[in-house]
């Protein structure tokens, strides 16, 4: 009896040391929606409700349709090696850079055997990039590149860093729109102006003599105001509207300012 009770144990034991699974539900992405081109976070909760700590991995994969009707295909997408302690849980995610259309995501937790715990899944829709609109008989000015790149860099690396700083980069964005409208409307004025600006200026005089015209040596400082502004303002647009120049320029001012400030009052109150 004691024998057959032993034996039960033992048989027993891989279900309780393999008791790990996927939270109900918990395969998510990191935002939504999601536009092809845009690198994303692949989420997912894994629990132990076992009584000993659990080693193994988890893969995601993105089950494609074949072309010729076939059989899905299986791309791995990455995976993650996950310890779980007893009564524990983790949260593990991969990055993801998709393509439109629709997707199939499937999360597995595999053993340090590599047997298969548990499998699950969720079908993601991907927007495609919208197709940029040309007004016929207008120009439109440069667009101001957006800050999404940066945020989804920075949420590779820690999503509660991007959660946090969103709002900072979506104020920030509006203020570089309203900055890149105003320069625009600049621009668009002064070439106006400069188009009128001869380099040699004259103006109109009563003179009697055949030629009613005299010199007018203001419209050459003027030409070159006007040209020299044009040049500022077209490398002002270049700065706020990328988003690739602007932001690592600003860390670094801000960085400057901080370091100012801390040297500011290191000094003693006598030399301030």
């Amino acid at each position: 009896m004691r024998k057959t009770f032993a034996l039960g144990l033992l048989l027993l034991l891989p279900i309780f040391a393999s008791a790990a699974g996927f939270a109900k539900q918990s395969l998510f992405l990191s935002k939504t929606p999601v536009q092809e081109g845009e690198t994303v976070l692949i989420h997912s909760v894994v629990a132990n409700d076992a009584t000993i700590k659990f080693d193994g991995s988890v893969v995601f994969s993105d089950q494609v349709g074949s072309a010729s009707g076939g059989k899905d295909q299986s791309i791995k997408i990455g995976s993650v090696v996950v310890t779980i302690a007893a009564g524990g849980a983790n949260a593990v995610s991969v990055s993801w850079k998709p393509s439109a259309g629709s997707h199939t995501i499937t999360a597995e937790l595999t053993g340090k055997d590599n047997i298969v715990v548990e499998k699950q899944s969720a079908t993601f829709s991907i927007a495609a990039k919208p197709s940029p609109v040309l007004s016929v008989g207008t120009s439109s000015a440069a667009a101001v590149e957006s800050s999404q790149n940066i945020q989804n860099q920075i949420g590779s690396l820690s999503p509660t860093a991007a959660e946090v700083s969103k709002p900072a980069f979506t104020v920030i964005d509006g203020l570089r729109s309203t900055a890149a409208d105003f320069i625009d409307s600049q621009l668009a004025s002064t070439k106006a102006k400069l188009a009128t600006t001869p380099k040699t200026g004259v103006v109109s005089g009563d003179s009697t003599t055949q030629d009613p015209t005299i010199s007018n040596p203001w419209s050459n400082v003027w030409f070159v105001l006007y040209t020299l502004y044009i040049y500022l303002l077209t490398i002002l647009r270049f700065l706020i509207g990328n988003a690739g120049v602007f932001y690592p320029l600003l860390a670094i001012l801000f960085l400057y300012f901080l370091w100012r400030t801390y040297k500011r009052f290191r000094r003693p109150a006598w030399e301030r």
